[in-house]
């Protein structure tokens, strides 16, 4: 058998032909026309990035929706065996990191669509010469992990006809591509590989392809999921960008933690190094914990960041070089197309340095919260929402606020205005704090907070009405979310009412469609025009 040594690589690795019998643990086997394969794809992203994005901003070609770009901590276990002790796992440290959340579609679409979601993890302060020459000497290190084990194509050359078919102008010939019975194999994992999620804080994310493990014969896959203890929160599973709102709402006082596992490969013919289709089932050893502390990440200047920070596979300490195919034309195509977009953009290309202030910005205390389980059941809900020119914590103060209630909930038809608030307990600040409100024509409501969660939400259930709702419903509950957007504040206002019959079901249904959500509206517009103008 002939083999062939590639002295660019760092770690001088050996990759052959591909075997007719047995496969070798670590070992690489390259197509005979991979080079020209390669060149071939990055021509066909390329077309395509400049016909979508001609006079704009060019974002990535592929994980290009991002959700946040975060700050947190990679934590390498303290008791490792000498085995794997490798590379950045040699010494029981702390990295500080930045962590980039995605969609993996060249076109962003809304957050509801299944896609692969992606998680790309920069490593800061690691010593050591990279493999990337033109980044050799940087202190940072990559991860790149999707949502999905397997990929849906075996090697690049299958990958080729779908790239092909995928970035054309004319999306007819991507329906032709997949219409032909020799494709329906590749649809049926590429379907599979597509999930639905409601926080991307909140599942689980594959290397996919496989690693060097420092010696030559060692190869692993990587796992990072998400601990059970964690606590999310999930603001809405309707907006087009729900992903990022999700996560800043569990981030604005939760901390996170991920654990990252390797998948060492047992058997080279069971769990090959070229085909990412097929699923290895060694056991997972846990080496490190990703811990992303309570932060607010949405504002302009961190987007922007996120959005101009470049991930490679291949950046990255000679022990862990990226293995397959896939990876293979990844150090291509990333390297090329990073360059290319960061030129386009006139946007210089930059690793960002660790500093001992890294984490300062960041919050160390979990607060007391309570999952609030309003009623799925027997109820009918509304939403109004407004964007306020202030900042989230202004919002909150405000919208919260006893003495400034009714300079914002004013009559709005036949809904009465809001004149003053008696304090049952002695703030109304934390959860079980009551207050109750008194409208005009001696009507008053009584106010429980249920979570309070200063400047990102709170919730409150409202009882005792002696308005006339008091004929079809006994509660309903009401959720205020802020939201950072552009650096302004989105306060997104749901109301739920708990009906009692059908009969109950049908007037709330009347009164909240044509009566209450416009009272609600108006109310977010006065309070949008208090706080920009003060009137």
């Amino acid at each position: 058998m002939k083999t062939k040594r590639n002295t660019k690589n760092a770690n001088h690795t050996i990759m052959k032909k591909q075997p007719s019998s047995s496969l070798e643990l670590g070992q690489e086997y390259v197509l005979a026309n991979e080079d020209a394969i390669i060149k071939e794809m990055i021509d066909q992203m390329e077309a395509q990035m400049d016909r979508l994005y001609v006079d704009k901003k060019m974002p990535r070609q592929i994980h290009t929706k991002m959700h946040g770009c975060v700050k947190a901590k990679f934590i390498i276990e303290s008791k490792l065996t000498n085995n794997l002790k490798v590379g950045v796992f040699k010494d029981p440290k702390t990295y500080n990191c930045w962590v980039r959340f995605s969609n993996s579609q060249s076109k962003p679409q809304a957050d509801k669509k299944k896609d692969i979601r992606g998680i790309a993890i920069k490593l800061l302060g690691v010593p050591g010469e990279k493999i990337l020459n033109n980044k050799k000497d940087e202190t940072t290190h990559d991860f790149l992990l999707m949502s999905s084990e397997t990929f849906f194509s075996k090697n690049i050359k299958e990958f080729r006809g779908t790239l092909k078919a995928s970035t054309a102008k004319s999306k007819l010939k991507l329906a032709l591509y997949f219409l032909n019975p020799k494709h329906w194999s590749i649809l049926k994992r590429l379907i599979g590989t597509f999930i639905k999620c409601d926080n991307p804080l909140n599942i689980p994310y594959w290397s996919t392809q496989p690693y060097r493990f420092g010696a030559l014969d060692k190869a692993v896959k990587y796992l990072i999921k998400p601990s059970p203890d964690n606590y999310i929160l999930n603001q809405s599973l309707k907006d087009p960008n729900y992903l990022r709102y999700n996560m800043a709402q569990t981030l604005h006082n939760n901390c996170i933690k991920f654990d990252f596992f390797v998948q060492f490969q047992t058997d080279a013919n069971n769990m090959p190094i070229e085909d990412p289709t097929v699923p290895w089932d060694s056991q997972y050893i846990k080496l490190a914990t990703l811990e992303i502390p309570p932060q607010r990440f949405n504002s302009k200047k961190q987007i922007e960041f996120g959005e101009n920070l470049s991930f490679n596979s291949w950046h990255a300490l000679p022990e862990h070089r990226p293995l397959g195919s896939f990876n293979r034309a990844r150090k291509r195509v990333y390297d090329y197309m990073s360059s290319y977009r960061h030129k386009k953009n006139g946007i210089p290309e930059v690793e960002p340095k660790d500093d001992a202030n890294f984490l300062a910005d960041t919050h160390h205390l979990n607060m007391d919260i309570i999952n609030v389980e309003i009623p799925k059941k027997q109820v009918i809900s509304r939403t109004a929402q407004v964007t306020v020119n202030c900042s989230n914590k202004i919002a909150f103060q405000f919208i919260s606020s006893d003495e400034e209630l009714p300079n914002w909930l004013k009559k709005h038809g036949s809904i009465p205005a809001a004149l003053y608030t008696e304090k049952i307990t002695k703030t109304y600040d934390f959860i079980g704090a009551k207050r109750r409100v008194y409208f005009d024509h001696n009507a008053s409501t009584l106010e429980e907070l249920l979570s309070y969660n200063p400047y990102a939400n709170y919730s409150y259930r409202i009882t005792e009405f002696t308005t006339a709702l008091r004929h079809f419903s006994k509660v309903a509950y009401a959720q205020v979310w802020f939201d950072t957007i552009d650096d302004k504040t989105r306060i997104t206002w749901d109301y739920t009412f708990k009906y009692k019959n059908i009969f109950s079901r049908l007037i709330l249904s009347f009164i909240l469609t044509f009566v209450f959500k416009k009272f609600m509206q108006s109310s977010l517009n006065n309070a949008k025009a208090y706080i920009e103008n003060g009137d």
